[in-house]
């Protein structure tokens, strides 16, 4: 799949000799705009502002998430020396086991891996970790700042965002966008969005016994419509997930407490493999998270004086297990190509969008091979309309 992009609109370099101090304003504070600005902090003059601003309500849920071996060598860079003691407060993940494609278990084992073992994350926990290094970092964060309209100038934009002591305008000379899936900010300019595919995924996380022997691996099961993970977290939890699209939800209404939980019970393997006693006696109680999940790439992910980073610039299926190690990565990404412009090069930035672009093309042949290993359900709607 070939992306092409109409770079009239390319960035302007600058020359750092020529401008005043710098402020990057970076929309959004989930793990590609905390890391983005860590990395830029790191890399830009200390008279450079960095000021990060997050619409997100400090009590709004977050969906546990693993990450695999690949994302330590970038969250070294992130924490440093205190990397150590941040997974301690989390769950290390040996690998996955999946019953996909077969009707025998596979096993991936991380223990081969160079970059050692994987995490289970507390999602809220790890945000809150890159929001401390982000502080400490000396960058200035506005919470509950929504963003509601922008302005090019001559000099980058004003931002205005509500409040809720009213609203309020900001000068920036370049802007981040890693407002999430939503991509606020490049929407706001005009910029198409290319879908490939939409799934939804359907989230139930459920307390633990302290006595419970259950394996810390993440589990996978494909099913006739959709297929199923699990994942035991940090401080006794275990999420469970059905992944399915917006056709089946409303055939089945297995966003339902109830009928989610029947269709959990149909897996032909999961079920003896986690606690489904546990899980039904929780269930009355229990809420079912629904999330979508958007295979989809911006036209542009540059432009004169922006940039926009992890899901901003493209959403990924849950199937790749690599939503917060892209944002990581491409925050790294990103900072350097923003320094680099800031130093006067012509070609930081689309440098960086071809990078993006490269990325999303092997995501969707690496997509494509992963649903077509599951040839035990060709037939069935979800699955053919999953192989392209």
């Amino acid at each position: 799949m070939l992306m092409m992009t109409d770079l009239n609109t390319a960035a302007r370099h600058i020359s750092a000799e020529q401008q005043a101090p710098l402020t990057i304003a970076i929309i959004g504070g989930g793990p590609a705009g905390l890391a983005s600005a860590i990395f830029l902090r790191s890399k830009l003059s200390a008279d450079c502002s960095i000021l990060l601003f997050d619409s997100q309500k400090e009590d709004k849920l977050k969906v546990g998430e693993s990450i695999p071996p690949a994302a330590t060598p970038v969250l070294r860079k992130l924490f440093g020396e205190q990397l150590k003691s941040i997974f301690a407060e989390h769950l290390e993940c040996p690998g996955s086991i999946s019953l996909w494609g077969s009707d025998t278990p596979g096993h991936n084992d991380f223990i081969f891996e160079l970059d050692g073992a994987g995490y289970h994350l507390n999602r809220t926990l790890f945000e809150q970790q890159l929001k401390q290094r982000v502080l400490s970092a000396g960058v200035v964060c506005h919470d509950r700042y929504r963003l509601c309209n922008i302005e090019p100038n001559n000099s980058g934009f004003t931002l205005e965002f509500a409040t809720a002591e009213g609203n309020q305008q900001w000068d920036a000379d370049f802007v981040v966008d890693a407002s999430g899936a939503g991509s606020f900010f490049t929407r706001k300019l005009g910029v198409a969005r290319n879908i490939l595919d939409s799934v939804l995924f359907l989230c139930a996380e459920f307390d633990l016994p302290d006595s419970i022997d259950m394996l810390d691996h993440t589990l996978v099961e494909a099913v006739s419509d959709g297929w199923w993970y699990s994942a035991r977290l940090p401080h006794n939890r275990l999420m469970v997930t059905f992944c399915t699209d917006a056709e089946h939800v409303k055939l089945s209404a297995c966003d339902q407490a109830e009928f989610w939980l029947e269709k959990l019970k149909q897996t032909s393997w999961l079920q003896s493999r986690i606690p489904m006693a546990e899980i039904a006696e929780q269930m009355s109680e229990t809420t079912i998270i629904t999330r979508a999940a958007t295979s989809f790439i911006m036209s542009n992910v540059i432009g004169e004086r922006w940039l926009a980073v992890g899901d901003a610039a493209c959403g990924f299926d849950p199937i790749s297990s690599a939503g917060i190690t892209k944002a990581l990565l491409q925050s790294e990404r990103a900072s350097s190509a923003i320094s680099e412009w800031a130093g006067g090069s012509m070609d930081a930035l689309s440098g960086y969008q071809d990078q993006v672009f490269n990325d999303f093309n092997q995501y969707v042949g690496l997509r494509s091979q992963l649903y077509a290993s599951e040839t035990r359900f060709a037939g069935q709607r979800y699955w053919s309309q999953r192989v392209f």
